[in-house]
């Protein structure tokens, strides 16, 4: 397989696959995006316009431009001569393993076919593909240009692949991490549904309204997850190292007692219909717009501080 990728393939141009051509655009790459529809062309470019201050505050690439992101309705075209594909497309399976059957049919036979299916497993979308060793999952998380994560799973049939792309993401700014064996919803997503269906059973108790709840995330907890993981976290929740074990029991005594979700809690229609109705009449209730700004603006800035941080203190070691 090629280690040298400089032309990409985005397979859809939904919100993922608009997302993963700001991304690779910033990384100074060419990039070409496919999708059925020619509206999606429209859609790609007010997304690439969006997403331009965002990019600049993180940092372009030499050569870097939306002139670069070219589209097509013509999959065959789209495939021609690229080094690795992004499929964004549908999250039905039946159709993701379709269409990858066909992307693996068209694309160069040293190109790597990565999906960002957000819980399929690679061993199912390689099922009807003759070239399984170069398809694998490479899961961002929304949008792809501005959180760094990517999950890799799937190389257990497709190694080569696996490191091929784990140098690629990497090169473009990515944070990886592989997953030793596959399951459903790879690591962030099952993350992100425990922490919703406790914001679900706090509801459903009155607890608090999800204005309140989205608050005591980000005022809480989310700062430091922004630097370091629950588990480092928990780490210094200990005031002396030896005594963590005791800290650890102590976590899975409050669990026992109270602090989470009981395992019978399951979300119901009525719930889910409460849930959606206050976030459209409260926080989403001026739109998309403006949180969208705080979020792209917010998360860049984040980014670019924690990039400084990390250099400053690799130089000083």
């Amino acid at each position: 397989m090629k280690k040298a990728i400089s032309k990409v393939t985005c397979v859809g141009g939904g919100l993922i696959g608009a997302g993963w051509a700001a991304h690779f655009m910033r990384a100074g790459l060419e990039v070409t995006v496919h999708d059925q529809s020619a509206e999606r062309e429209d859609y790609l470019r007010t997304s690439l316009e969006k997403a331009m201050p965002s990019l600049h505050d993180l940092g372009l690439a030499p050569g870097a431009s939306p002139s670069r992101v070219r589209f097509t309705t013509d999959l065959e075209e789209a495939l021609a001569g690229t080094d690795f594909v992004q499929e964004s497309a549908t999250e039905d399976v039946n159709a993701k393993i379709a269409l990858i059957a066909r992307i693996d049919a068209l694309a160069p036979p040293d190109a790597i076919i990565a999906s960002s299916s957000s819980g399929f497993l690679a061993s199912d979308l390689r099922r009807e593909a003759r070239h399984g060793h170069r398809i694998i999952i490479g899961h961002p998380f929304n949008p792809p240009y501005l959180v760094p994560l990517v999950e890799l799973a799937g190389g257990d049939a497709a190694p080569e692949a696996i490191v091929a792309a784990t140098e690629f993401y990497q090169s473009t700014g990515c944070e990886v991490v592989e997953l030793k064996r596959e399951i459903d919803g790879y690591i962030g997503n099952r993350i992100q549904f425990a922490v919703f269906r406790e914001i679900l059973y706090l509801l459903s108790q009155g607890v608090a309204n999800l204005d309140a709840i989205d608050r005591a995330i980000v005022a809480g907890p989310a700062i430091r997850w922004a630097v370091m993981g629950p588990s480092s976290v928990f780490y210094l929740g200990a005031r002396d190292p030896s005594l963590y074990q005791d800290f650890v029991d102590l976590l899975a005594h409050e669990m026992e007692s109270g602090y989470s979700a009981p395992a019978s809690f399951v979300p119901d229609k009525a719930l889910m219909k409460a849930y959606s109705d206050e976030v459209r009449a409260g926080i989403g209730a001026g739109g998309q717009d403006g949180l969208m700004s705080l979020r792209d603006e917010g998360v860049a800035k984040i980014r670019v501080l924690l990039d400084g941080i990390r250099e400053r203190r690799n130089a000083a070691q």
